[in-house]
């Protein structure tokens, strides 16, 4: 045995040691959580970490279990594998060692019997039931000091993983080379291929193109992003196509994650401040129409595809109430409306999803989103339950309308409350309302719910008989439609006011009488006209039907036979479609 294998022997035997002594169970308490409001609301336990570092995440679907490595990266201080169930219990902690080991990413064997893990230079082999570590094999020995986490998994009938290259202790891993092997694993060793040597490489795989590996990277100096897809059945994979976003014309930062639907049709690729790529895998091409944009000031740091390919779930760094999680239909055609998750609090559940930290479960119904705080030093694992579903809404209580008796062309106002299930939302909540009557459908203005969820909208019916005011909300990026509340009125004519001014003077030559014609409701339709009686001792005469000008203005002449003495006049309204009659009189003594 040579020096240096003897020191690499030794080196194992104290790795082996520590991950015998480091396995124990637990016992945790059932994290603090408040059930979903209904059947089928979206529903988030958060957990907090039990270490200041986080660096992948595999989810065991046949198990029920969350696999979440710790330890990477230059400022870690141990290396460990947390095991939880799907209800966000920890159920077992396996130390891995010092930070030299780092623990970082994790891959099921085809049956789903091992667990291996990427450790510095080695991959740990686990038994997947038992968690009891049976093996390990060098990848290559003189990545000894790899500190930065890297990917694992498999294409092209062989195992693929990133390594750094440098001998050295990095300063910073998202500066550090790393190279793209490829070779056999056989528990006890292999041989391994070396290949391409690029800053934060990072790659993915899909049952869909199981001959295909995805590899985003950035170059060195100027940062540009770098999308690569290559045909992993060669020795050395070989490019199939290229895609590249300039600085100058797309301001981008290193990528930070990378995943391909599972049936091989898209690639996303989460490039920090440039946002989410979504690519066509057959040829990188942009997918169209995408997955639309990430809030304003996010920077994208996780995607992650739902093994049935129903869904796609994107994360990202943002400040204040912007969300923070997207989760959608997988298929970019579709253009669905995102379902959105903002966290808000730091201290209390992170407000910023972390890089790589989004997994499904198999069939969609959980989404487990790891979330970090500003200054990257905790992390909390959602179990995000029903993911791309909304909270329930409903209008409370029946509608009320005032007045009691509405009636044409007057004011009515429709109140009540909404009720919106889970957080508050962030921006202002609509309800809208259509009334239908015998002309048919009209659309009410909409209004605003206040914070306690009450709204009143106001409407001005335009006809008489009944209307059904059917009062709506259409649901936004946080809540479902809610089903339509209604309430039936019956709209009456709107009544008139007729009044009379009594003249000065009346004589025998004639008399002038004035008088106006109002209405509270609808506007009196020109052409509109009052009836004219003169009563006297010698009986009952109708004068001519007199006009109503526009501002609702009349005057009636008349000049009244000689020795009539006292005369009533009687005018009257006799009312239309919309509105109610209305009269009045008055009495004159005709002097000489």
């Amino acid at each position: 045995m040579t020096r240096r294998s003897h020191a690499l022997f030794r080196r194992s035997g104290r790795l082996v040691a520590a991950l015998a002594l480091g396995g124990s169970l637990l016992a945790t308490a059932v994290p603090a959580a408040q059930a979903a409001a209904e059947p089928g609301e979206p529903n988030d336990v958060a957990v907090k970490l039990p270490t200041a570092s986080y660096s992948r995440m595999l989810v065991d679907q046949a198990r029920g279990r969350v696999y979440v490595t710790t330890g990477s990266g230059v400022n870690a201080a141990t290396a460990e594998l947390l095991v939880y169930d799907f209800d966000g219990n920890l159920l077992k902690t396996v130390n891995i060692g010092s930070s030299m080991f780092v623990a970082s990413a994790m891959m099921l064997s085809a049956d789903g019997s091992i667990l291996y893990l990427t450790a510095a230079s080695d991959v740990l082999i686990f038994n997947a039931d038992t968690l009891a570590l049976t093996g390990n094999g060098w990848v290559r020995h003189d990545f000894f000091q790899g500190e930065c986490a890297g990917d694992i998994g498999t294409a092209g009938g062989k195992l693929w993983f990133t390594r750094m290259t440098s001998q050295a202790y990095p300063k910073d891993c998202t500066t550090e080379p790393q190279a793209l092997n490829s070779g056999r694993f056989d528990g006890g060793g292999g041989f391994v291929r070396g290949v391409f040597s690029y800053v934060d490489a990072k790659f993915a795989t899909s049952p869909g193109v199981p001959d295909r590996l995805v590899e985003t990277f950035t170059s060195n100096g100027t940062p540009k992003l770098y999308v690569g897809l290559y045909d992993a059945t060669t020795t050395g994979p070989q490019q199939l196509a290229l895609r590249s976003y300039a600085a100058a014309t797309d301001p981008s930062a290193l990528p930070r994650d990378v995943a391909i639907s599972p049936d091989g049709a898209v690639t996303a690729v989460a490039a920090g401040t440039a946002g989410t790529k979504v690519l066509s895998t057959a040829d990188l091409s942009d997918a169209s129409p995408g997955y639309g944009s990430l809030p304003a000031g996010t920077s994208s740091t996780a995607v992650a595809f739902s093994p049935d390919g129903s869904l796609v779930a994107r994360g990202g760094a943002v400040d204040g109430a912007a969300a923070d999680l997207l989760v959608q239909g997988a298929d970019p055609a579709e253009g669905d409306t995102p379902r959105q998750y903002a966290f808000t609090d730091g201290a209390d559940g992170g407000d910023r999803i972390a890089d790589r930290g989004l997994a499904f479960s198999a069939d969609g119904s959980r989404l487990f989103a790891m979330t970090t705080d500003a200054a990257g030093d905790a992390f909390w694992l959602h179990v995000i339950t029903n993911p791309d579903a909304r909270w329930h809404s409903a209008f409370d209580g029946p509608l009320t309308v005032q007045p009691d008796h509405p009636y044409a062309g007057g004011s009515v106002r429709i109140a009540g409350k909404l009720r919106l299930n889970g957080p508050a939302p962030s921006d202002p909540v609509r309800v809208t309302a259509v009334r239908h009557d015998a002309d048919g459908d009209h659309t009410v203005p909409s209004a605003t719910a206040g914070a306690d969820g009450t709204f009143t909208l106001a409407d001005t019916p335009s006809t008489t008989g009944t209307a059904v005011y059917t009062v709506s909300f259409a649901g936004d990026a946080a809540h479902d439609p809610a089903p339509d509340a209604t309430v039936t009125v019956e709209v009456a004519k709107a009544p008139t006011q007729l009044a009379l001014d009594p003249p000065g003077t009346a004589t025998p030559d004639g008399v002038d009488l004035h008088g106006t014609l109002s209405s509270s409701g609808a506007t009196l339709p020109a052409g509109t006209v009052v009836n004219v009686q003169r009563l006297t001792s010698g009986g009952a005469t109708d004068l001519p039907d007199t006009a109503v000008a526009a501002d609702g203005g009349f005057t009636v002449h008349d000049v009244p036979p000689a020795g009539a003495g006292n005369v009533l006049y009687t005018v009257v309204y006799a009312g239309d479609a919309l509105h109610d009659g209305s009269a009045d009189w008055v009495t004159l003594k005709i002097t000489s």
